[in-house]
């Protein structure tokens, strides 16, 4: 059976394509008999407009790139389900990217984002300026596009970022307010500006406090989880052995957790555990473990919310871009 296309629907009904298309697309200068008659044939056919015969038409896909670090990640996976049941709501379809920490493969997803295929771009981007030139060469196009957890180096652009430095300053006064004076950071990736911000506020709150900053509680630990676990119990046998462990992220934190509960230690009677981050679900800690939330659900929204009103209003894209700070709370449970 033939295709009902467009051009029958026009001469069935005695009008151009290009009246058909304003029907389609609900746009004006249509006289209401001829919408009528036009609306009509589209439902007596079952015609239906191709997507990109619409885009030709409104100058949209109707389609939003999200392009994440690791989409196994489980902070990532919460954040992707998130804005796809928002862009859903709105009418748009989600496409979502993995840049899997890769410059290369990041750059794929912007040259793929500025050769029309979607409306909006919102990329968590990979520190350094490797790719400084391809997001230059993204603004010129005039896609809207705003960075979520790191701002982009060397562009001045929208940004929905934590108050990462916040979030350790929270834990730090948390765990002094229990008694701990000797409190250790566990991190592994030293590359990101959000871990960086996590270790000043740790730093500087132990200052502030009149606490130690150790420099062995505060080394980097290996991204190999086998390694850091060796790591984390050679620095429980130290002579001055941490009674608190703040943890980079969730991640890390069920790491360090596993670790001390196989060497027999007992959480938080003899070590108290921290984490930065609430995406996991309960059921996969051990022990409820006590978080400060980046209320990651709020940034995604405020995101969404951002990049859609640039979208919608193209003179709100050519404002001085902003940066939205998302402040971070605590959520106490059984671990500290």
């Amino acid at each position: 059976m033939k295709k009902i296309s467009i051009k029958d629907i026009a001469r069935k009904a005695g009008v151009c394509i290009g009246t058909v298309s304003r029907v389609i697309n609900n746009l004006d200068r249509v006289h209401p008999a001829t919408r009528r008659k036009i609306q009509k044939l589209i439902s007596q056919t079952g015609y239906r407009p191709s997507s990109a015969g619409r885009a030709l038409v409104s100058g949209r896909t109707h389609n939003i790139l999200v392009v994440l670090h690791n989409i196994a990640d489980p902070y990532c996976a919460a954040l992707s389900k998130i804005f796809s049941q928002r862009w859903h709501s709105l009418g748009y379809k989600m496409l979502l990217g993995d840049s899997n920490h890769d410059v290369e493969m990041e750059r794929e997803h912007l040259v793929r984002a500025r050769e029309g295929s979607v409306d909006g771009l919102l990329i968590s981007p990979i520190p350094g300026r490797s790719n400084k030139n391809a997001y230059l060469d993204m603004a010129k196009t005039g896609l809207p596009f705003v960075a979520i957890d790191n701002q982009i180096s060397g562009l001045e652009t929208y940004c929905v970022k934590y108050d990462d430095s916040a979030a350790a300053s929270i834990a730090v006064d948390y765990l002094a307010g229990k008694g701990h004076e000797q409190i250790a950071f566990a991190y592994s990736w030293t590359d990101f500006q959000t871990v960086k911000d996590r270790q000043a506020g740790y730093i500087a709150t132990l200052n502030r406090l009149g606490l130690p900053a150790r420099s062995n509680f505060h080394s980097p630990l290996s991204t190999m989880r086998c390694e850091a676990a060796e790591a984390i119990l050679k620095l429980m046998k130290s002579r001055i052995a941490p009674t608190a462990l703040l943890a980079e992220n969730e991640i890390m934190a069920l790491v360090c957790m596993n670790t001390l509960i196989q060497a027999g230690f007992k959480i938080p009677q003899d070590i108290a555990l921290i984490a930065i981050g609430d995406t996991l679900a309960d059921h996969f800690s051990p022990i409820p473990l006590t978080t400060v939330s980046l209320r990651h659900d709020l940034m995604c929204h405020k995101a969404v919310e951002t990049l859609h009103n640039m979208i919608e209003n193209p003179k709100a894209a050519k404002q001085p871009a902003v940066q939205e700070i998302i402040k971070p709370e605590l959520i106490i449970r059984a671990s500290a």
